[in-house]
């Protein structure tokens, strides 16, 4: 009887101990396939925030350049460039400033003056070369190339948008996008120009 006992005492303290051992394999199981879940997902997260990212600068170069190269702003743009300080024509523009709530303003050590970062690029004003003349153009370019965005944008004044795969060449305000030609490898137009009239002052690409 007491061998007896001491056998079922001896299963009850030893039961605990093989439950929690045949447990541990189970979790690492499910360890590993939280593991392997992330490492697929996270490429594919990555590619989908470039993408958003690369969309949001475009958009916003579209909205921007509208007010950038408005009649208002012509004295500057025949001149050295569009208005320099992005951040201050936001401002200036309720819709504009409902439209870019988090974007702010980016010192750039030794530059002109500053860019503007919105969603991983960075925006300023400048020129780009187009069939051999320099022209006032609105510029994107990642922040940190690879992580906040990949594509580099110029938008000029007649309303073409030309891109370019930028492979590093320009990421962060120590390697801002200036004075591009849009004539080297790399670059090409994802949209037209627009029809634009005389009193513009903007150049018009050739047909």
């Amino acid at each position: 009887m007491g061998h007896t006992a001491n056998a079922s005492a001896d299963q009850a303290l030893s039961a605990p101990v093989e439950a929690r051992s045949e447990g541990v394999p189970g979790a690492l199981i499910v360890g590993t396939i939280a593991i392997l879940v992330v490492l697929v997902s996270l490429p594919r997260f990555r590619a989908h925030a470039l993408e958003a990212n690369r969309g949001d600068a475009r958009l916003a170069l579209g909205l921007l350049s509208d007010r950038v190269f408005a009649p208002e702003w012509q004295a500057g743009i025949a001149g050295i460039s569009a208005p320099d300080d992005l951040h201050e024509v936001i401002r200036r523009d309720p819709k504009l400033d409902h439209r870019f709530p988090d974007a702010r303003r980016v010192d750039a050590p030794g530059g002109l003056h500053d860019a503007l970062l919105h969603h991983g690029y960075l925006f300023d004003t400048g020129h780009v070369v187009v069939d051999g003349l320099r022209v006032p153009a609105l510029v994107a370019w990642p922040e940190v190339y690879g992580r906040s965005g990949d594509m580099a944008y110029a938008r000029t004044g007649d309303g073409a948008v030309y891109a370019h795969g930028n492979e590093g060449l320009w990421s962060g305000v120590a390697g801002a996008l200036m004075d591009a030609d849009l004539a080297d490898e790399g670059w090409r137009q994802i949209s037209p120009a627009r029809e634009v009239g005389p009193a513009s002052g903007a150049p018009t690409a050739p047909r």
